[in-house]
């Protein structure tokens, strides 16, 4: 035990000695076409590499080396022997980004070989709008696929994620003004009834949402969103009391929620209360 704690008292000591050095306080969303440096490990050990948009637009972090810190911030790197990229995915994780006035130290350029600057063209803005949201960044979302639309507003997908940004950000007449039309297109997409529907029930258009409901259940093949669909129609039905509707969706919505035992235990909840209503 008491290893333990003075394992943990050098790594936050190691740790607080190392911000003396460098700065952690950046996501590495924010890092695009920058080096960075991770938070060390158990072994106090930090990682650096580089941040940018690979050739599929995803978030990527190429490894360049690991390094310690010996007094007065200098540096004991080791250089990676191969190219290790890894996609990066949400987290909370902050890290350093390497200023162009320590390049010298870490023996890097302004970027890694291989690695090409990220182009200012439609389609990076689209997967930066993607990207952003992804990590519940709606507004940062919007503004990117905002100037992809004004560069080429006939991009595969532009309209489906500004539909569905605009719905994140609580903006439901927005996103029903794209949905609507895309659905007289594409009558058995079920993606975009399932952003139509949740638009009309937070907006309390019960009878819209159940009209959509319909003929997603109908048309769409995939089913994997009549689930979601249902409930969000048999929760407006209940805030609304609308008895008749709760009742006509109330099975419909357990048997698409068979497998989702939260989903099982909030339409409960609901059928509960409702009895209590009658």
């Amino acid at each position: 035990m008491k290893k333990n704690i003075l394992i943990a008292f050098l790594f936050l000591t190691n740790f607080t000695f190392a911000q003396e050095c460098f700065t952690f306080d950046t996501r590495l969303l924010d890092c695009l076409d920058k080096w960075v440096i991770l938070p060390p490990d158990e072994e106090d050990i930090f990682t650096y590499g580089y941040v940018f948009l690979d050739e599929d637009f995803n978030l990527t972090f190429q490894k360049e080396g690991i390094f310690a810190i010996e007094g007065n911030c200098n540096l004991v790197l080791t250089k990676s022997k191969k190219v290790v990229r890894t996609k990066i995915t949400p987290s909370k994780t902050l890290v350093a980004v390497i200023l162009e006035d320590k390049f010298s130290k870490f023996n890097i350029s302004e970027m890694p070989k291989r690695v090409k600057k990220t182009k200012e063209n439609a389609e990076t803005y689209f997967y930066l709008g993607y990207i952003y949201n992804e990590w519940g960044e709606n507004n940062k979302a919007l503004f990117m696929l905002m100037n992809a639309k004004e560069l080429n507003p006939k991009i595969a997908g532009l309209e489906r994620e500004m539909a569905f940004t605009y719905n994140s950000l609580g903006r439901y007449e927005d996103a029903i003004e794209i949905l609507q039309p895309l659905l007289e297109h594409n009558p058995k997409d079920a993606y975009l009834y399932r952003e139509l529907i949740f638009a009309f029930t937070k907006m309390g258009k019960l009878r819209d949402a159940v009209y959509n409901l319909k003929y997603s259940i109908l048309l769409c093949k995939d089913i994997k969103y009549h689930g979601e669909d249902c409930l969000y129609v048999l929760r407006l039905a209940f805030d609304e009391n609308d008895q008749k509707t709760f009742t006509q969706y109330l099975r419909k919505t357990k048997n698409w929620n068979k497998d989702n035992p939260k989903a099982l235990e909030l339409i409960k909840v609901m059928e509960i209360e409702m009895k209590k209503r009658q």
